[in-house]
């Protein structure tokens, strides 16, 4: 059983990445699999490492800025924990990573910070003890969460000498460093501050253009609250070639499933900007075709076309045992396509046939329904819904003719001359021979037929093939 909304919350959006659930015989949940869930781009540690030294005034303005800036975090379990370290001539861990679990909690904490005061600056010592001590297990770091340094100082350091030792053990420790010079004790007292912007440039990451701020005053710390909280959180789960675009974080798994004979093939509709994909969870492991896996059949230049693909999916076997996956993209171009293919255990697609939709609107490839007639274990007939198209019928079938081993066109299913909309082939089956002349049939739903009350149509196997004409 599958929920394709199944949503997870980061930062400020809500990834609906989907979920399924193995059930039991009794219909009871024994087991989840959610295998496009990923960790939130919010799931960070992050250290302030906060001057508090003398000159630092007035530091009821550092305290707005503590609380303004932490009140942008998106706190909780899963995403961002805070740590503050204050200096002056020594450093205090004012809290660890992890001991306060809400922003509510965080900024109460930051109100209540008091200046650690001091006649010196030290501000490698700071931060070595940050990136040695203040990221580390024992005070609450996780292993894997994005480790982020923010720097805030109004002064050059005097033990500058040091900072090579205490940067060369953030860059070991994977530690993205934020460096803001306050430049009112320098202003205050007519000063030039090259020196001490160069000696903060240093401090930050690279580009100074995205890790470096500086401010007049203690006061203008606030104007850069947004832009700060702008850099370090862009916008959750989108990079590549669009940085818009979204890889796995919306992919709704299980919007469409298929079992095959050692695992099951998953429909992830929304996945690389709702273009569509499939996943397979099996015997081979689990297997995620890349974005450009498809791109010979849905060109990525097409941006934000919304193809759908697997919103309906299925295996067949071609004769000689050759297995083919069926997926449907009812969306492309808006007329539908049907890809049959191939996936090996990288991800690499070889697509054997494209079947495209006639008409714009037509939902060709939202339902694909496999009919081995005979019982052989070879596929006989590919039935592609297009329940919206504007005729008296919506469904097309696909035989398979044993010499060619590709799928070649059979004309269309048909359906009781009734007004249109009804929706016929919204849904498609297999099922056991109904008639008991030895050959499997098909069943079609029209769930709109008979003024919204619904219909289901019944449709006989014949030799190779599936007999146009409904029967019951």
């Amino acid at each position: 059983a599958c929920a394709p909304l199944w949503s997870q919350e980061c930062g400020t959006s809500l990834f609906s990445t989907g979920i399924c659930a193995r059930l039991d015989g009794d219909l009871r949940p024994v087991g989840t699999i959610a295998p496009t869930a990923q960790r939130c781009s919010t799931y960070m540690d992050i250290v302030i490492v906060l001057d508090g030294s003398n000159s630092i005034y007035p530091w009821y303005e550092v305290q707005n800025f503590l609380s303004n800036v932490l009140s942008k975090f998106f706190i909780g379990p899963g995403q961002i924990q805070v740590g503050v370290l204050q200096y002056g001539e020594r450093a205090v861990q004012e809290w660890a990573l992890g001991r306060y679990r809400t922003a509510q909690e965080v900024v109460e904490a930051a109100k209540n910070i008091s200046r650690q005061e001091g006649r010196e600056t030290r501000t490698a010592l700071a931060i070595h003890r940050a990136c040695t001590e203040a990221f580390s297990p024992e005070q609450g770091g996780r292993a894997d969460a994005t480790r982020l340094m923010i720097v805030v100082t109004d002064g050059e350091s005097h033990d500058g000498e040091e900072l090579p030792e205490a940067l060369a053990e953030c860059e070991k420790r994977n530690v993205t460093r934020y460096a803001i010079a306050v430049l009112g004790h320098y202003l205050r007292r007519q000063q030039d501050p090259e020196d001490f912007i160069r000696e903060i440039k240093y401090i930050a990451s690279d580009p100074d253009e995205k890790y470096f701020f500086n401010v007049t005053d203690e006061a203008a710390l606030n104007d850069i609250v947004d832009a700060l909280g702008d850099r370090i959180f862009s916008l959750e789960g989108t990079h590549g070639y669009n940085e818009s675009s979204f890889e796995l974080e919306m992919s709704q798994i299980g919007f469409s499933i298929h079992l095959l004979e050692d695992g099951i093939l998953f429909g992830t509709v929304g996945a690389y900007d709702w273009d569509g994909a499939v996943l397979e969870e099996s015997r081979r492991g689990r297997i995620i075709p890349p974005r450009k896996a498809f791109q010979k059949e849905f060109p990525l230049e097409l941006k934000n076309h919304a193809a759908y693909l697997g919103y309906a999916v299925s295996s067949l076997r071609l004769p000689g045992g050759q297995r083919l996956y069926v997926a449907g993209a009812p969306r492309f171009q808006h007329k539908g396509k049907v890809i049959l293919f191939e996936m090996d255990t990288t991800g690499t697609v070889t697509v054997a046939q494209a079947l495209t939709g006639e008409q714009i609107g037509s939902y060709f490839g939202s339902e694909v329904c496999v009919l081995d007639v005979d019982g052989d274990g070879v596929t006989d007939v590919l039935l592609v819904a297009a329940p919206m198209y504007l005729a008296r019928w919506g469904t097309k079938g696909h035989p398979v003719p044993p010499p060619q081993r590709l799928l070649a066109p059979a004309g269309t299913l048909h359906a009781d001359k009734k007004p249109q909309d009804a929706r016929f082939g919204y849904a498609l089956a297999a099922v056991p021979d109904l008639n008991h002349d030895g050959l499997n049939d098909v069943v079609v739903g029209a769930p709109l037929e008979d003024g919204h009350r619904g219909a289901v149509y019944v449709y006989h196997g014949a030799p190779g093939t599936l007999l146009p004409h409904y029967k019951q």
